[in-house]
């Protein structure tokens, strides 16, 4: 059944009880399905990215993991290069330059891959390591042009291989989760101990190849070897138990102890020198051990450092699947559940709402018959001053106990509450007009015998300066009998004055300067040779006497105000344009809405400030077809102009006396101007 129909009779789409119940279930429904798959497709995408970043993880660490090993291998060679300059450790040198070449010209795809990856700091770091790597023939030149020291070159190479483990960094802060983070952490701790201890074996390797270690070096040595010592021991408690196994067997391995003993000999060894000259002291440069012992201790532990590093990122990398996994399958079997419950909920809501329509259907038509039937012949009555019996006129709508029944008692009470209002504000609306109507027909019959008996007093006085006061209360009675002439107006009816012959449009001007106040400081500038028809006179008259009278009320003593008139294509526009504060866009545009639409009279008690003369000219200017408008003036004023439509306007007074109707031809164009003194 239609609630409401256009003015065609046609229904209106979408406006059925049926589809508003249903809308009422379908919108939650669909805002459901929605967000439903909003979380849906958010959560998968995070599953999705979590295997994604699990899976370039593992990749990335195996790319630069291999990388890192011939770094290190080269930064070892390259501090053997430079601590004896010989051919055979040049040989070396250029080995690891090429193995580190060809290893980063093989794996470059697969790192360069991350650079594309949407993930935090990884791209950036990757990028910068890149760039890093692009200086590396510089530091190789370098090298080879002995400008640098060993000191120097082991800063650098290791400058570099710090990129990477910014590189590891990154991949283990997108390892999402807790468990896979901390072992992520563990597994950067063991890098960074492989990394030191690499540090270190270069260190002196390159000492043990210039035959001596000074004391920078021997101190930059003592804390390497501390540092990589207190990293593997603070990660021991948090690796795994398979990576705790592996550092047990790597530390009773000989190669570890063999690498713990040469290093601790020269950590510990004496610092002055045995060969002291003439009793000064000096450092003590020689170191405790051989190239061969060192070399073979380092090349057995590395691997095993290496390892352990590597099996406890394995861990990490294999937690982080594991969660990866479990959130998909979790994630996927939460949505199909919440589905079927939404799809169940939505199965339910929709039966309820068309068992619910059938007993709407009738409380809707019922409604609807009585709201665009009874209630308005009712008012309708009411208006017309007839009597009228609610409970008579108004039978109620039954509809049993439950809520529905009591949506229609309070529409039984809306109703009778609702015409019983209007009812009685009809009433008293009419009584108050016929009571307004009769003060101001009274009114204005004694202020126009105030006026008769002035102008008997007027010709029979002859002094000057009583004359002049009789004309000033001559001023005031006329605008006494427009201020009664509002009151009539308001009410509804028509003014006492009219005029059967027409009259001239500048007599109609200057009779509206003369009901104003202030009517010494209106310039009248022009008026065009036109008449006024007689049965608009007077209404004329009265509405631009109020526009010229609030120009002059609202601007500042002793401004001018200027009234212009002139014909235009559809009548004539009279400008009324003054030179005070102006008007705010929001007040001149509800003035213009009200100019525009006369309201009743009641609703005049709703502002603070009501302006009779704005609600009088907007009844008078819909009686006769004026428009009206407020507009800014461009001397900061506001400028009023009222356009007369052709139908209260004639060339000549003969076809001002004969109705438009029956005038054979269109009135000629308003173009001469009638010259005012």
């Amino acid at each position: 059944m239609n609630a409401g129909s256009d003015n065609r009779g046609g229904p209106v789409a979408g406006r059925t009880i049926r589809s508003q119940l249903t809308r009422m279930v379908l919108i939650p429904s669909l805002g459901f399905l929605l967000l439903w798959a909003i979380l849906t497709a958010a959560s998968t995408l995070g599953a999705l990215n979590l295997i994604s970043s699990v899976r370039d993880g593992r990749a990335g660490m195996v790319a630069f993991g291999a990388i890192a090993a011939d770094l290190r291998y080269e930064r070892a060679q390259t501090q053997v290069y430079l601590g004896d300059l010989a051919t055979e450790t040049r040989a070396d040198l250029d080995r690891g330059r090429e193995r580190a070449d060809a290893t980063f010209a093989r794996v470059h795809a697969r790192t360069g891959a991350l650079l594309d990856a949407d993930r935090g700091e990884l791209p950036r770091r990757v990028a910068d390591f890149f760039t890093a790597w692009d200086e590396l023939p510089d530091l190789r030149a370098a090298v080879d042009g002995g400008s640098l020291t060993r000191e120097e070159a082991l800063r650098e190479y290791t400058a570099l291989l710090d990129g990477i483990l910014l590189v590891n960094d990154a991949i283990v802060v997108q390892l999402y989760g807790d468990s896979s983070r901390a072992d992520g952490v563990t597994a950067l701790e063991l890098l960074r101990a492989h990394d030191r201890f690499s540090q270190a074996g270069a260190l002196l390797s390159g000492a043990l190849a210039a035959g001596e270690m000074n004391h920078d070096e021997t101190a930059h040595f003592t804390f390497l070897s501390a540092s990589y010592r207190d990293m593997l021991g603070a990660a021991q408690p948090n690796m795994t138990d398979r990576v705790r196994a592996l550092d047990t067997q790597m530390r009773e391995s000989s190669p570890w102890s063999a690498a713990e003993d040469l290093s601790l000999k020269v950590v510990s060894r004496s610092p002055v020198s045995d060969s002291t000259e003439l009793g000064e002291a000096a450092f003590n440069s020689r170191i405790p051990t051989d190239a061969t012992a060192w070399k073979q201790a380092v090349a057995g532990t590395d691997p095993l450092l290496r390892g352990l590093a590597q099996s406890q990122f394995q861990a990490a990398l294999d937690v982080a699947w594991g969660s990866a996994m479990r959130v998909m399958v979790i994630n996927a079997a939460g949505s199909l559940i919440a589905l079927g419950v939404g799809a169940i909920g939505i199965v339910l809501a929709l039966r309820s709402s068309r068992r619910l329509t059938g007993r709407l259907h009738r409380l809707h038509d019922e409604t609807l018959e009585v709201a665009d039937t009874r209630l308005p012949a009712i008012v309708a009555k009411a208006q017309r001053g007839a009597r009228v019996d609610v409970a008579a006129e108004l039978p109620p709508l039954m509809h049993g106990y439950d809520e529905i029944g009591r949506v229609a008692d309070a529409f039984n009470t809306a109703q009778r509450t609702a015409v019983g209002s209007a009812v009685k504000q009809a009433e008293i609306r009419e009584g108050a007009n016929r009571v307004f109507l009769g003060i101001a027909y009274r009114n204005q019959a004694l202020v126009q015998r105030q006026l008769q008996l002035l102008d008997e007093i007027e010709s029979a006085e002859d002094d000057p300066e009583t004359l002049r006061k009789l004309f000033q209360l001559d001023h005031l009675t006329t605008r006494s009998r427009r201020y009664a002439d509002n009151l009539i107006i308001l009410t509804g009816a028509h003014s006492t004055r009219r005029w059967r012959e027409p009259m001239p449009v500048v007599d109609v001007l200057r009779a509206a300067l003369s009901e104003t106040e202030d009517f010494e400081r209106v310039r009248l500038k022009s008026a065009p040779r036109a008449w006024v028809r007689g049965f608009a006179a007077a209404d004329v008259v009265h509405l631009l006497a109020e526009l010229v009278e609030n120009a002059t009320q609202f601007s500042p003593a002793g401004s001018r105000v200027d009234v212009n008139s002139s014909s235009i294509h559809n009548g004539l526009s009279i400008e009324v344009e003054d030179r005070g504060l102006g008007m705010t866009e929001a007040a001149c545009d509800a003035a213009n809405r009200t100019l525009a639409r006369p309201p009743e009279f009641d609703v005049m008690a709703l502002p603070d400030e009501p302006r009779l003369g704005l609600f009088v000219v907007a009844r008078l200017a819909a009686r006769h077809g004026v428009r009206v408008r407020l507009s800014p003036s461009p001397y900061g004023g506001t400028q009023a102009c009222a356009v007369l439509p052709w139908a209260l306007l004639a060339d000549t007074p003969a076809d001002a006396l004969v109705p438009r109707q029956e005038r054979s031809a269109p009135p000629r164009p308003l173009s001469e101007r009638e010259p005012l003194p």
